[in-house]
């Protein structure tokens, strides 16, 4: 009895006609930079993939795999730098179909450090120096709005806000701050 209702529940559609369980894969651009330092937005990538499990036909939960990398630029002493942090990240969204195919995302995100590094030109040369007081672990909070066009693909539009400290500096609690623009597709 229990293996039909499990069944049935995956085979439930939602008010889109689409299945209640979908994944794919999904890419774009981030625009970050660590809070409470004065420093610049880096723009760069990220991709991984999704799921998205329908609960009911307003409500689904969206978990994703997403490789992001992230940073900031800055210049100290006449040198400019550009800090990379690269994420293994965990969001676990709840999306709320408000309108259509459009929703709004929010949820949780954890993210596993990588690695972090600064990469820097002095007298001529580059040189890349990893950072060494990284967190190797990080939770952020997400909010974005996805819309789902031409039955397979979603455009999304997101917010990832740093809950915690990325590094341990006196005075500072630098936070990542990262804007994601993306698209993906469901299979």
């Amino acid at each position: 009895m229990a293996v039909f209702v499990v069944c049935g529940a995956f085979a439930q559609r939602n008010y889109h006609g689409q299945a209640s369980f979908q994944w794919g894969a999904k890419a774009g651009l981030n625009i970050s930079k660590l809070t409470n330092l004065g420093v610049d937005m880096k723009p760069s990538i990220y991709a991984g993939v999704f799921a998205e499990f329908g609960v009911t036909h307003w409500m689904g939960i969206q978990p994703e795999l997403v490789y992001s990398r992230q940073g900031f630029k800055t210049e100290f002493e006449g040198i400019s730098h550009k800090f990379r942090y690269n994420y293994l990240n965990l969001p676990i969204l709840a999306k709320f179909y408000i309108w259509d195919k459009l929703s709004f995302d929010t949820g949780p995100q954890f993210g596993i450090l990588l690695n972090a590094t600064d990469k820097y030109k002095q007298d001529g040369e580059k040189t890349k120096a990893d950072i060494e007081d990284a967190k190797n672990f990080d939770v952020s909070w997400a909010l974005g709005v996805s819309y789902r066009f031409g039955g397979n693909y979603d455009i999304s539009f997101r917010y990832n806000l740093g809950l915690m400290k990325v590094h341990d500096i006196e005075g500072d609690k630098p936070k990542n701050s990262v804007i994601q623009i993306g698209m993906g597709y469901r299979f």
